[in-house]
């Protein structure tokens, strides 16, 4: 279950950078309604494009740290599903960011919306959410193991 959330979330941002790269590239910029537009942007650098020009140094890094992350994912007992679901929809998110960094040099970047600064993707999306399924979490493990402990001090 773990591992498909994170296959959806990589082929989610891969799919959809396919078709925005193919449709956008007939139709230029696309405004659906005054909350979305659809427009390419090319990313070298980092998130909300700083320290343009580094994205393929970037992207090795970043392989590590989700090497990382995965490795830590694999460790976590069962009981913590959320936070292991959580990192595996940042690490999918995260692995659509790095085949472009890596392969391409930038990222495309092609969703826009008032209701966030910048131009994004569904990775982006898909590392927001990861977050804050880790930090919930993170907050239920803390929840279960004060539970635990309370448990363990008084057996009555």
């Amino acid at each position: 279950m773990i591992y498909l959330a994170m296959l959806l979330a990589f082929l989610a941002d891969r799919l959809t950078k396919w078709w925005a790269a193919d449709y956008l590239t007939e139709h230029g910029l696309t405004r659906v309604n005054e909350w979305l537009t659809f427009r390419t942007a090319y990313n070298r650098g980092i998130s909300f494009g700083m320290f343009q020009g580094i994205g393929p140094a970037v992207g090795w890094i970043t392989l590590l740290f989700l090497l990382g992350l995965f490795i830590y994912q694999m460790h976590l007992p069962k009981q913590a599903w959320l936070l292991r679901l959580g990192l595996a929809v940042l690490i999918g998110g995260a692995m659509g960011n790095l085949v472009d960094r890596i392969f391409v040099g930038e990222v495309l970047d092609f969703i826009q919306t008032p209701l966030r600064q910048g131009i994004f993707n569904v990775a982006d999306m898909m590392i927001h959410l990861g977050m804050i399924l880790v930090f919930l979490g993170v907050w239920q493990q803390e929840r279960r193991e004060k539970q635990q402990r309370r448990e363990t001090a008084d057996p009555a």
